[in-house]
């Protein structure tokens, strides 16, 4: 042969080591697509995907229908539902339609409105979108 004839156990070589790096390139792909339609499916089973539109996230529409009908129903109908459906619903959902119990409570018994907004003062962080109503609230009550 000549010295010019390729070298086909270096091409073989080359050629092993460009489909080693297509198969590793091709299963991060597929890792990290696998990694996000399970960060989807968490988000899903924890009502956000769900969350009806405008509203902060942390409740499924489903409840938006019964939470407007006992907004409508004053202070004593929000407080049950509240009291059925707390578990159901997150923050910073869940600070917010206690901040709109605490408003309604607020006008015959400030004391109640000043207890709902200290319970949920324990656990709102001010990066929180809920954060700048909660402070509002927090002075005219305290």
């Amino acid at each position: 042969w000549c010295a010019c004839a390729p070298d086909f156990g270096m091409m073989k070589i080359v050629l092993a080591i460009l489909i080693l790096v297509a198969l590793a390139w091709g299963g991060l792909k597929f890792s990290n697509f696998v990694s996000g339609r399970m960060t989807e499916m968490k988000e899903q089973d924890r009502g956000g995907a769900t969350t009806a539109p405008g509203k902060l996230p942390g409740m499924a529409a489903e409840l938006e229908e019964s939470l407007d009908s006992a907004r409508r129903g004053g202070v004593e109908s929000l407080a049950n539902w509240l009291r059925l459906h707390r578990h159901e619903v997150n923050d910073p959902r869940l600070a917010d339609i206690e901040m709109d119990y605490a408003v309604l409570a607020g006008g015959s018994n400030p004391a109640e409105a000043r207890r709902v907004l200290d319970g949920i003062r324990a656990r709102i962080k001010p990066s929180s979108r809920a954060y700048k109503r909660f402070q509002q609230l927090d002075k005219a009550y305290h």
